[in-house]
C-alpha cells in the first residue's frame, strides 16, 4: 500500500513539474531574454520603468493559468478602505494580470470582458487601439468615479498574447506627476513576450 501511495505521489509530482514553464531564451521581439527583466509567468518579461519598484510577482494561481505583478512609485502610506481593509498606498502603481486559456478565442473573450468592465467602472476619457513592442492593445484613460477610491486617474490596456489575456493598469494619486497614458505606453513598450 505504501509503495502504491509513493508511486502515485511521485507520478503527481512529475506531472506538476512538467507544468512549470522554463524561462525563455528569446523574446518574440528578437531580444535575448534578460535576467534583469521581471519575468511574470515565464510569459512576459518587464523592464522595470524608471522610478518604479517591483512590489509583488505572484504565481499563486498558476494552476489556473493566472499570474499577477505590481510595480509602484513613491513611498508607501497605510490606507484603510470603507470595508476596514488595510493596504499600502503608493503615488502610482502598475498592475499586470495574465490569464491563460486553452484557446486564443477564450483569451480574446476574457480581454473583451475586462475592457467592458473598465468602461463600466471608470469615467472613460479616451479609448484607442495601439501597438506596443509588437502587441496590439486597446488603451483607455479615465478618472475614478468613486470618491472612496484613493486614486484619482489611470490608464488601462487590454490585449491578447497567444492564448493569454493581458491586462495592464496604471493608477495614479492626485498629486502624482506624469501623463497616465504616456506612462502606460512606456510600460507596454518595455514588455517582452516569450516565443
Amino acid at each position: 500500500m505504501k509503495k502504491r501511495l509513493f508511486a502515485l505521489l511521485l507520478a503527481v509530482c512529475l506531472c506538476l513539474a512538467g507544468c512549470v514553464q522554463p524561462i525563455p531564451a528569446e523574446a518574440a521581439d528578437g531580444a535575448a531574454w534578460s535576467e534583469k527583466w521581471d519575468t511574470v509567468g515565464n510569459i512576459v518579461g518587464v523592464e522595470t520603468p524608471e522610478s518604479f519598484t517591483l512590489r509583488e510577482n505572484s504565481d499563486v494561481l498558476s494552476t489556473r493559468g493566472m499570474y499577477y505583478a505590481t510595480w509602484s512609485a513613491g513611498q508607501a502610506e497605510s490606507y484603510t478602505n470603507a470595508e476596514g481593509e488595510e493596504a499600502e498606498l503608493y503615488d502610482a502603481q502598475f498592475y499586470l494580470l495574465l490569464s491563460g486559456f486553452d484557446r486564443a478565442e477564450k483569451a480574446e473573450e476574457a480581454a473583451a470582458e475586462w475592457l467592458d468592465m473598465a468602461r463600466g467602472q471608470y469615467a472613460v476619457e479616451e479609448s484607442a487601439q495601439g501597438t506596443y513592442n509588437g502587441q496590439v492593445f486597446t488603451v483607455v484613460t479615465y478618472t475614478y468615479q468613486s470618491e472612496e477610491n484613493p486614486y484619482a486617474r489611470g490608464a488601462s490596456a487590454f490585449g491578447v498574447y497567444r492564448n493569454y489575456a493581458v491586462s495592464v493598469e496604471l493608477s495614479c494619486r492626485e498629486g502624482f506627476q506624469g501623463d497616465a497614458r504616456e506612462l502606460l505606453a512606456g510600460f507596454l513598450d518595455r514588455c517582452h513576450y516569450a516565443v
